[in-house]
C-alpha cells in the first residue's frame, strides 16, 4: 500500500428542527411521488446493466485482495490539547467523517463536530446542545454541504423532531421540522431522508435544504419487518453515499437500492437471495469505485442463530461476485495490520473514502511490532494519551481481482 500526500475531492455532504415547514412544491427536481408506487421485482439497472442477484449458498469464487490493494493511505496525527480529548466511538451510525480539501469533519459521540485542518490541527469545535434556540439535544447524524457553507444536524431527540442548520464557523442560521433518523445531501439543493420509525409513512424521502419540504417520497417497501434491537447490538448506517447518489440498504428490506442524485431515480443494485435463518441478516454495501462494489453480510454476533460474518467484491467488468478470503481467527491486530476487510473501518461522506483510528498507547504498547514503518515512526513522536492517529483509505480502481 502506498502512501501520497493529502489530496482530497470536495464533496457535498448530509446530515439530518423547529421551524415551519411549508407545503411540498414542484419545482427542483419533481413533484412528490406516492408511497404506494412500488417497482418492478427485477427492474433494470441504470445505464443499461442489470441488478446484481446473491445468495449466500452460491460458492462463489474467492479473490485474496485486501483493502490495502484498492487503496491508497495516509496518517493524520489529530491534535491534542485540553479542549479535544476525543474518544472517537462509533456513536453515529455512519458517515462520522468528512474530509474536504481543506479540512477534516469528525463526530464525537453524538454531542460535538468536531474540525480539523489538513495536518490534524484544530480549527474548532462546535456543541450546540441544549434546550434552547438553535440547540440540540444529540447528534444522530450531521452532515456538511460545502457548496452552502453550512452544517446540518439532525437530533436524536424524535420527540423535537429537528433538523438544525449552522454556518461553518458553528453560527446558528435556521431549523425545520424533520423526524428523519439518518440524512445524506444528495446535491445541491436536496437531502435524502432515512425513518427509523415512521408508522403508516415512507422510510425514505427527499427534502429540500432550505426548509425542509418534501420533494419526493421515495416508493421503496419493507418485506420484512424491522427486528426489535433492545439492546442497541446491530448499529448500523441505512444511508451509505455512492458515486452517483446514496445507497439505501437496510434489515427490512432485501435489495439495495441506489438513488441517482441527478434525476431521483431509484435503482436496485443488489438483490439478496438468501434465507437466512434469522432477521438480524442481511448484506450491506460499503465503498463503491469505478469498477469494484464491495458489500458485506451485516449480522448480530449477539442473536442467535448465528450468521457468518463474509466479505464480496463484485467486478463489473467480469460481472462476477468474488468471495472476499476469510483469515482464519481474525484477531484484532491482524484486522488493523492487513485489513483484508471492511470491518473496523468506518465509512465517510465521500463515497470512496473510509477512516479508523489508530489509539496511541495500544501502538506504544505493542513495541513496534504492528503497522506500517510510516506509522512506526509517527507514534514515536507521540505522547501515550494523545489524540487518535487517523487512518484513511482512498480508494482507486485496480486492473483485476487476484484469483
Amino acid at each position: 500500500m502506498k502512501t501520497f500526500p493529502l489530496l482530497f475531492f470536495t464533496f457535498s455532504l448530509t446530515i439530518c428542527c423547529s421551524g415551519t415547514k411549508k407545503e411540498s412544491r414542484t419545482e427542483d427536481t419533481g413533484k412528490e411521488a406516492s408511497e404506494k408506487v412500488t417497482l418492478s421485482a427485477a427492474p433494470v439497472w441504470y445505464e443499461g446493466e442489470k441488478p446484481i442477484y446473491f445468495n449466500v449458498e452460491e460458492n462463489y469464487p474467492e479473490t485474496n485482495i485486501r483493502l490495502s490493494d484498492l487503496s491508497d493511505a495516509l496518517y493524520i496525527p489529530l491534535e491534542t490539547n485540553d479542549t479535544t480529548l476525543l474518544r472517537q466511538r462509533g456513536t453515529c451510525e455512519g458517515n462520522e467523517y468528512l474530509l474536504t480539501n481543506d479540512f477534516i469533519y469528525a463526530q464525537e459521540e453524538q454531542t460535538a463536530i468536531y474540525i480539523f485542518k489538513k495536518d490534524g490541527s484544530l480549527v474548532r469545535k462546535i456543541d450546540h446542545r441544549g434546550g434552547g434556540p438553535g440547540e440540540y439535544s444529540y447528534i444522530s447524524c450531521y452532515a456538511v454541504d460545502t457548496l452552502r457553507k453550512e452544517i446540518f444536524v439532525q437530533d436524536a431527540n424524535l420527540k423535537k423532531g429537528c433538523t438544525y442548520v449552522y454556518d461553518l464557523e458553528g453560527n446558528f442560521k435556521r431549523t425545520f421540522p424533520n423526524k428523519a433518523k439518518e440524512i445524506v445531501i444528495l446535491n445541491d439543493s436536496l437531502l435524502l431522508n432515512y425513518f427509523r420509525y415512521n408508522p403508516g409513512g415512507p422510510r425514505y424521502s427527499v427534502i429540500r435544504k432550505e426548509d425542509g419540504s418534501t420533494v419526493k417520497k421515495l416508493p421503496i417497501r419493507f418485506p420484512t419487518q424491522l427486528p426489535h434491537d433492545s439492546h442497541g447490538r446491530l448499529a448500523y448506517g441505512s444511508l451509505i453515499k455512492s458515486p452517483k447518489g446514496a445507497f439505501m440498504a437496510n434489515l427490512g428490506n432485501d435489495t439495495i437500492f441506489e438513488i441517482r442524485q441527478q434525476d431521483l431515480q431509484v435503482v436496485p443494485r443488489i438483490i439478496d437471495q438468501s434465507q437466512y435463518p434469522t432477521t438480524f441478516a442481511q448484506i450491506h454495501p460499503t465503498i463503491e469505485t469505478g469498477r469494484y462494489l464491495m458489500f458485506y453480510i451485516l449480522r448480530s454476533h449477539s442473536y442467535k442463530p448465528y450468521v457468518d460474518e463474509h466479505f464480496y467484491i463484485y467486478d463489473k467488468k467480469e460481472n462476477q461476485i468474488y468471495k472476499m478470503t476469510d483469515y482464519t481467527g481474525n484477531s484484532y491486530w491482524t484486522l488493523m495490520d492487513d485489513y483484508p476487510h471492511i470491518t473496523n473501518w468506518n465509512t465517510t461522506q465521500n463515497s470512496h473514502i473510509a477512516v479508523r483510528t489508530r489509539q496511541v498507547y495500544a501502538l506504544q504498547e505493542a513495541e513496534g511490532q504492528h503497522g506500517d514503518e510510516e506509522l512506526k515512526k509517527l507514534i514515536e513522536t507521540l505522547d501515550d494519551d494523545a489524540n487518535p492517529v487517523l487512518q484513511i483509505m482512498i480508494f482507486h480502481d485496480v486492473d483485476q481481482v487476484k484469483k
